[in-house]
């Protein structure tokens, strides 16, 4: 550190820095975590003619200590040179190249310095080191050595430690009102830094140094707390909440509180998420908590407000903080206010809806001698009055880390089995088995429900949770089965129990008889429900016991049972309308022959059969060709007129004809490799796959019955996947002759469907409670089409004219989008990417052409703000895992680019045609690692922005917010300002 006690050669200096500049126009902008290495340390002084106090400290894994010890021996010989080498660390550290005079005099003109120093910056002025991609780094480096400086000189003799305060405190403010800005950003990180450090060092009885704090809190917190610049804002912000964190040995008063409250309304993000984590954690000090709540009253609506905050982190936190101030003074909200909080128990976001719930719990906050039964039936109400069974797993997730209730089964199972007083309502008996299978599903599973999202997107189970519900509920389900059998709905929650159960329960020779006495009430239900969703649940349950060896014998029985059942009522219903000759021991009179009698036989056998039909290959039963025929004949008949089946019919035989198909192809594959002589196979199957789409497509051109169509659409899609381009992967050649690619006009009509009938009613007609029916047919076929996306068997561009609807729409469709989106990404993430710029295409080319391609006024225009908006939403879905989403951003971005570039004009001062594109860009910029970000700089150097008093500013905008969002502004050799 002799460097410190040698005279600093300006020449010397300066041609070092006219080398720098040179080198810096070839490799970028300067780089402030290029920190010198210890290996280099020993040659520094022979290869750099005089460091400066703030190389010093940005020498990696230098000693701070050392170099505030060496400073303050520098300061004891000559203290007037000595500060300034403290000035001369600001004015660097603030991005400048002006060097002090070595012999400059006290007393110091800071006016002076400042004039000269904001002369002496690059053409790239705007790229200081607080706002370089490594500030981060640099900001910490810098803040390590003012401690330990502050430090070191805390035992100076008196007259010396005030002259070192007052003359370094008094530049830093003078520094931090300069209308340049690096300046003023960096000495206000400095200036507040030194403020938190000094209130660690000193006690609050020094009166002396309380005035010059107070001072310094005057000048640079009160003045600059409100500065344009977000980071300035967002320095004094975080540093308040420091000095109160540590209060009352701060020098601040209570009523100082007023300023995280009169800076709610901040325009950036990560200011307002500052000020609620501090209120958060500030509000529960005793000290401060009364005049928390007192200034909390009275900013009570503003809070309210956040808590609808488009940033979900906002909402997240102000709902935090009104739980907070609800703990202490329960009258701070209304009972409006607490049911609007409430609400979000519901919410889309897992951050805001555990917020949401966490403040539930507390508000109906029991003593603990309070019986479960009575704690439950709170959220029973709320499921009974507010939530309803779509959105059960949303309530089980919110609850689920912060309220033990929804994993507490052994009470609830007890409620179920025995009479309660007050007796439950039916109601509030079908909550209860709703929360208690959710609550298992997510504990053992760990899957997040469908359509809620959150920033971390970990899946992971409950420790020790399929033990525990499995011993709970393995024994006393055939009883639950028993005593809720005339409940569809009830019944079919209880019929997933055994789907998270223990592999390994049920074949310890002591469970067996459970598994018996399960299969028996499973067989009982099976043939005597009608309920679709009962025989899906079963059905799947049982394809999941059937992996169990105790269980093949019973489960085929069954198969083969609903197999023959259904023939048997075909053959019975065909008699009623003489397609088959009628036996003469079977023209028996009586009801069970009656017309109606017949269909609803076949249609109960029907249903049946396509619920196993999904999970068992029921091949054996040569139905393909059967249930094929009644399709036809089925939709023939209605479209005739005639009395036959109900519309049901239609849609069942439809599924049996689809799994029919798929199950074929199945069986179809695997023979392959054993068989060659196959041709009559596939010829069956060529054929019956031309029949089943020529019989849906029809139904989705004519669109005559709505019904039919959408069933249709969604079987067309879903076939489409199943005969995809994976067959192609087979090594069996007539397998791979089975790969069906839909032609353009199939994807036309596809595509036209879906724009015609999804998306021309408005959403809140959607959500109203008469067409419910109509959008679960809606929200089916929609996750149908998605998959052709998601599976490349259309190309994804073609995306575009769906994902367009996403932000309009997302009410009603907004999980559907989200969870194919998910798959999308992780089936092909590259493929994505160009979904997603195509989405912004499609609309920006609207846009541009509703504005006869003037790009200022598109800019301002309604239907620019909601595509900002939608793309802004869009960037959320790639925000789960940035190193897994990397292929997709980057494809993102260079498309962008490209397509801006493919815009540039001929004249040298028109901006490009398309360059507003880039504002659009910018919405996914988050969502780039950095080294990307700096890829991304580099493509869009070739997009040249002319330094030219013709060239309009307001035309290059979009260029100058996109740079500066990947980490840097302007163009290398071009002046740019630093004043504000």
């Amino acid at each position: 550190m002799s460097s410190l006690n040698r005279e600093i050669e300006v020449n010397s200096t300066q041609t070092t820095e006219q080398n720098n500049l040179q080198a810096e126009e070839q490799s970028g902008p300067p780089n402030h975590e290029q920190i010198i290495s210890p290996q280099n340390h020993e040659d520094l002084e022979e290869l750099v003619p005089g460091l400066t106090l703030l190389q010093c400290v940005l020498i990696k894994n230098s000693n701070l200590d050392d170099v505030a010890g060496h400073w303050v021996e520098l300061y004891m010989e000559t203290p007037t040179y000595a500060l300034v080498t403290i000035m001369q660390f600001v004015v660097e550290a603030s991005g400048s190249h002006y060097m002090i005079p070595k012999n400059t005099a006290m007393p110091f003109s800071y006016g002076d310095i400042l004039v000269q120093g904001s002369l002496q910056y690059r053409s790239v002025s705007m790229y200081y080191p607080m706002i370089s991609k490594t500030a981060e780094v640099f900001a910490r480096r810098v803040v390590s050595f003012l401690e330990a400086l502050l430090k070191a000189v805390h035992d100076l003799p008196t007259p010396l430690y005030n002259l070192f305060l007052q003359e370094v405190t008094g530049f830093v403010m003078a520094c931090s009102e300069s209308s340049v800005r690096p300046f003023r950003h960096t000495s206000t990180m400095v200036g507040l830094k030194m403020m938190t450090i000094l209130c660690d060092l000193t006690s609050v009885d020094n009166e002396l140094l309380k005035t010059l704090w107070i001072q310094m809190f005057n000048c640079l917190f009160v003045n600059r707390y409100e500065d344009v610049v977000d980071d300035i804002r967002f320095l004094c912000i975080s540093e308040l909440g420091m000095w109160f964190s540590k209060y009352p040995a701060c020098h601040l008063e209570p009523h100082v509180l007023r300023y995280f409250f009169e800076a709610l309304p901040d325009s950036s993000t990560m200011v307002r998420q500052c000020i609620l984590t501090n209120l958060s954690r500030l509000c529960r000090q005793e000290d401060l908590r009364t005049m928390c709540l007192e200034l909390g009253r009275e900013f009570r609506q503003l809070f309210m407000n956040l808590s609808v905050d488009k940033e979900n982190e906002i909402a997240e936190e102000s709902l935090r903080v009104l739980t907070e101030f609800y703990r202490s003074s329960p009258e701070i909200l209304s009972e409006d206010d607490c049911k609007v909080i409430e609400e979000f128990i519901l919410f889309a976001n897992r951050g805001v809806a555990q917020a949401a719930a966490e403040f539930f719990v507390l508000r109906r906050k029991e003593t603990k001698n309070v019986q479960f039964s009575q704690k439950i039936r709170h959220l029973l109400q709320f499921f009974v009055d507010r939530c309803g069974h779509e959105h059960a797993g949303y309530l089980v997730d919110s609850f689920l880390d912060n309220c033990e209730m929804v994993l507490d089964w052994k009470p609830m199972i007890k409620m179920l089995m025995e009479e309660q007083s007050p007796k439950l309502t039916e109601a509030e008996t079908s909550a209860l088995i709703e929360i208690l299978t959710k609550g298992v599903r997510q504990a053992i599973t760990g899957e997040i429900p469908q359509g809620r999202y959150t920033k971390d997107l970990k899946r992971e189970p409950k420790a020790g949770a399929q033990v525990n519900a499995t011993r709970l509920l393995a024994p006393v389900l055939p009883q639950l089965l028993r005593k809720y059998v005339d409940r569809p709905d009830d019944v079919t929650n209880l019929l997933e129990l055994p789907q998270h159960f223990c592999p390994k329960y049920y074949r310890e020779i002591n469970n067996q008889c459970q598994l018996a006495e399960l299969l028996d009430e499973m067989d009982i239900l099976m043939f005597r429900q009608t309920s679709n969703r009962v025989l899906r649940r079963g059905a799947l349950t049982l394809s999941l016991l059937f992996k169990m060896e105790p269980t093949h014998l019973h489960i085929l029985q069954m198969l083969n049972s609903a197999v023959t059942n259904y023939k048997i009522a075909l053959r019975t219903w065909q008699e009623q309308y003489g397609m088959v000759s009628s036996p003469s021991s079977s023209s028996l009179s009586g009801s069970s022959k009656t017309p109606k009698s017949r269909s609803r036989r076949l249609l109960n056998t029907l249903r049946l059969l396509c619920a196993l039909y999904a999970h068992f290959d029921l091949s054996f039963g040569g139905l393909t060709e059967s249930v094929l025929s009644s399709l036809k004949r089925v939709i023939r008949v209605r479209d005739m007129g005639r009395d036959g089946l109900p519309a049901e019919a239609v849609s069942l035989y439809l599924t049996a004809c689809y799994f029919s198909l798929s199950w074929d192809l199945h069986t179809f594959t695997k023979e392959a490799a054993n068989n060659s002589n196959l041709d009559d196979s596939f010829a069956a199957i060529k054929k019956h796959f031309e029949d089943y789409l020529f019989v849906t497509f029809e139904q989705v051109v004519s669109a005559n019955n709505m019904q039919y169509a959408y069933s249709c659409l969604s079987f067309i899609c879903d076939i489409f996947v199943n005969y995809g381009y994976h067959l192609l992967d087979s090594p069996y050649e007539l397998v791979r002759s089975l790969t069906y690619a839909p032609s353009v006009n199939e994807v036309e009509i596809l595509d036209n469907f879906v724009l015609r009938h999804h998306f021309q009613t408005s959403p809140a007609d959607l959500m109203k409670e008469s067409n419910f029916l109509q959008l679960q047919d809606l929200r089916r076929s929609l996750a149908s089409y998605c998959k052709l996306v998601a599976f490349n068997v259309i190309p994804p561009m073609r995306a575009a004219r769906i994902y367009q609807y996403y932000e309009k729409y997302y009410a009603p469709f907004g999980d559907v989008f989200r969870c194919s989106m998910e798959l999308t990404i992780k089936v092909n993430s590259i493929h994505y990417g160009m979904a997603v710029f195509h989405t912004g295409l499609l609309l920006y080319q609207k846009i541009m052409d509703d504005n006869s391609g003037d790009s200022v006024r598109a800019a301002g225009s309604p239907q620019f703000l909601e595509l900002i908006s939608l793309a802004s939403l869009l960037a959320e879905t790639l925000s789960s895992d940035l190193y897994e989403n990397r292929n997709a951003m980057i494809t993102l971005h260079k498309a962008g680019i490209m397509y801006v570039k493919e815009s540039i004009p001929d004249r040298p001062t028109a901006a490009p045609k398309n360059l507003l594109f880039l504002r659009v860009m910018q919405m996914f910029v988050p969502q780039l690692l950095r080294q990307d970000k700096v890829k991304m700089l580099e493509l869009l150097q070739t997009i040249e922005q002319p330094a030219l008093p013709s060239c309009n500013r307001e035309e290059w905008e979009p260029l100058e917010g996109y740079r500066s969002a990947l980490g840097a502004s302007g163009r290398r050799g071009r002046s740019v300002s630093v004043a504000t």
